[in-house]
């Protein structure tokens, strides 16, 4: 049975500091994160996984997509779809590792993703700090995975950094970028389910509260200036899920704003100007989740920001912008 932790220890952390890859995240802190995970760490550029960091035998070693090295995309399973590589070798090659990543089919949710991000902690005045970006949910083994009938993911994961009564508010963030990312397998149902799922099998606080601690501990340790200690779970609220959609935008004088097509899978009232209603609606199986008085609820943050017009997301504290349109549950 495997043993869930999320995070890595001081002799990791001092070796890495001591690196070849530290030099290049303190040099690329701005389009660079790192992510923490069961014993290992994830390098992300564009919230792609650049470097999978082990630390075995007192040595570093680092694990990429063979695609960041020679642009030739492989098919699942291929024996050389990964590379080993030295942390030198990682330092060395990043401008090709760059242009690779920048050059993959478009991904602009991505992309925003990890500017938000690290726009909010680059930002000394903005209410929260981000902690971890692209969170999986572990399980002890496959059979508990089945059993949940979840894929608990979250894309952002942020703590606010002023305390209300000693305890650190948690946000659960989404992203979605544009009206084709609302619908289909990884659409707002989906994620929905998801939330909602992780939400009533108390997944926070039998797990993810614990993690939390794991990381920020780690961060720590790694060098990364953390704004606030956070020691103990028992200083953590219950989460607050967030659904943020960028691009806001219609595509066409009659067509809809992301927004619009989202009331459509979310209600079954028409509401926020909505066109089209789904067949299927998240308010079928889970009621109105902008309602506070309903088992599960979300707060819904809708911005313009695009890359078309700005060639950046400008937006610079992840929650409380005023660039955003706010939903809260009432």
């Amino acid at each position: 049975m495997k043993n869930i932790t999320r995070g890595i220890t001081e002799e990791f952390a001092k070796a890495f500091k001591k690196s070849e890859l530290y030099e290049l995240y303190e040099k690329h802190k701005d389009e660079l994160i790192i992510g923490v995970r069961n014993n290992y760490l994830n390098l992300y550029y564009n919230c792609d996984s650049i470097a999978k960091i082990k630390y075995t035998h007192q040595k570093l070693t680092c694990e990429i997509d063979t695609y960041y090295i020679d642009g030739i995309s492989r098919k699942q399973g291929d024996k050389d779809k990964i590379s080993k590589l030295s942390p030198e070798e990682i330092k060395s090659k990043y401008s090709v590792i760059k242009d690779k990543s920048d050059n993959k089919k478009s991904n602009h949710e991505k992309k925003a993703q990890a500017q938000l991000y690290i726009n909010n902690n680059s930002n000394q005045d903005s209410n929260w700090f981000c902690i971890d970006i692209e969170y999986v949910k572990a399980f002890k083994n496959k059979a508990e995975k089945e059993e949940s009938k979840l894929s608990a993911r979250f894309d952002i994961i942020a703590i606010s950094t002023k305390p209300i009564n000693n305890k650190y508010r948690v946000a659960l963030i989404e992203l979605k970028y544009g009206s084709g990312s609302i619908g289909g397998k990884s659409g707002i149902y989906k994620h929905v389910h998801d939330f909602s799922k992780f939400s009533e099998k108390c997944y926070f606080e039998s797990q993810l509260q614990r993690e939390i601690i794991d990381i920020f501990t780690s961060l720590k340790n790694l060098g990364i200036k953390v704004p606030f200690e956070l020691d103990s779970k028992d200083n953590l609220l219950e989460p607050e899920f967030f659904f943020i959609t960028l691009d806001n935008n219609k595509n066409s004088d009659n067509g809809s704003t992301p927004k619009q097509t989202m009331s459509g899978y979310l209600f079954e009232d028409g509401r926020w100007e909505c066109k089209k209603i789904s067949t299927k609606t998240v308010e079928s199986e889970f009621g109105d989740i902008t309602d506070k008085s309903n088992n599960f609820n979300a707060t819904f943050l809708f911005s313009t920001e695009n890359f078309v017009d700005n060639n950046e997301i400008t937006i610079a504290d992840i929650i409380d912008c005023d660039k955003y349109e706010r939903i809260e549950p009432s």
